[in-house]
């Protein structure tokens, strides 16, 4: 009875050691797969800095833009619709100036009086 005893002793000391090592190498490999992860994001972001640093050297003249003028069938001919005089360039020496730009600016209601809030001085236009 005493051998069995110690020799089931010695079976949960052995299996535990084993354990041990077990869970020993799973760290080290989960160690050694976040270092390939981590190497391969550095790795990245190497190639993006790069990348980010050629854009740099870009000159703006080398830059080519392209239109596409495409054409719009209406379905009829326009020109029997307009004027004979009509000239589509007319009045093209315009300039930012002569358009005025309005924004509708949306009322704001906060439900109670700002003008309490706010110092005796408070002017919102000065400059």
């Amino acid at each position: 009875m005493k051998n069995i005893k110690i020799l089931s002793a010695v079976v949960v000391v052995a299996v535990t050691f084993i354990s041990f090592k077990g869970i020993q190498k799973n760290k080290e490999t989960e160690k050694a797969e976040i270092t390939a992860i981590f190497n391969d994001c550095v790795i990245d972001l190497e190639a993006q800095l790069e990348a980010s640093l050629e854009m740099d050297k870009l000159n703006a003249n080398d830059i080519e833009v392209l239109e596409i003028n495409e054409e719009i069938d209406l379905g009829f001919d326009a020109f029997e619709y307009l004027p004979l005089d009509f000239d589509p360039y007319a009045g093209a020496n315009l300039s930012d100036i002569d358009f005025e730009i309005f924004e509708e600016e949306d009322i704001v209601e906060l439900g109670f009086e700002t003008a309490a809030y706010l110092p005796a001085d408070f002017d919102a236009y000065a400059l």
